[in-house]
């Protein structure tokens, strides 16, 4: 393996632990447990591998299993981790329609006031992300809730872009604040 080839699998790796950490922060009690159990690894090998030292890594084989835990193919997680253009998937489409969205996740998405230094390519991911919620979640969420989802995931991948940004050219990002959202009538009683 080239010295290149290595760091862009370390990149793959620290990607995948830094986003099953997120995932996992604020999961209820239980989750990494069942987490482990589904990708079909001891939760005690999981746990080493979340830990602040870790003395194991994520290999190919977990790396895949997390990809499909994701709904994305191995090639689109590694694009994503890369922050390259992700191929077309040959399983599993990255988004899914509208009219798929149970009515509450789908009302917010519509009406969803997107940060305007989000692009559209990360836009699609926060979407893809609301869908894994509710796929492990299992239910819809009322309103309210989608939409503190959506902004927290939001933020997550604005903050994410700030980092490769400070990472490639080593200089901060520009801060941008966002406008106060309006209420809208017919919402909450108002």
């Amino acid at each position: 393996m080239t010295q290149d080839e290595h760091q862009r699998v370390q990149r793959i790796k620290e990607y995948v632990l830094a986003r099953l950490r997120e995932e996992l922060a604020c999961a209820p009690r239980g989750a990494q447990a069942q987490l482990a159990k589904k990708l079909g690894v001891s939760g005690a090998h999981l746990s080493n591998m979340l830990s602040r030292n870790p003395t194991r890594q994520p290999g190919e084989d977990f790396r895949r299993k997390v990809a499909a835990h994701w709904g994305v193919t191995y090639g689109q997680l590694e694009a994503i981790a890369l922050g390259e253009e992700a191929p077309a998937s040959t399983s599993k489409p990255l988004a899914w329609r509208a009219e798929d969205a149970p009515p509450n996740l789908s009302a917010v998405l519509a009406d969803y006031a997107w940060m305007p230094e989000m692009p559209n390519d990360l836009r699609s991911v926060v979407r893809e992300q609301a869908r894994q919620h509710l796929r492990f979640g299992g239910f819809d969420y009322s309103p309210d809730e989608w939409q503190r989802i959506l902004t927290g995931l939001e933020r997550e991948a604005l903050a994410l872009l700030a980092r490769r940004v400070r990472m490639g050219s080593g200089s901060p990002p520009r801060e941008t604040k966002r406008a106060p959202k309006t209420a809208k009538t017919g919402r909450n009683g108002s």
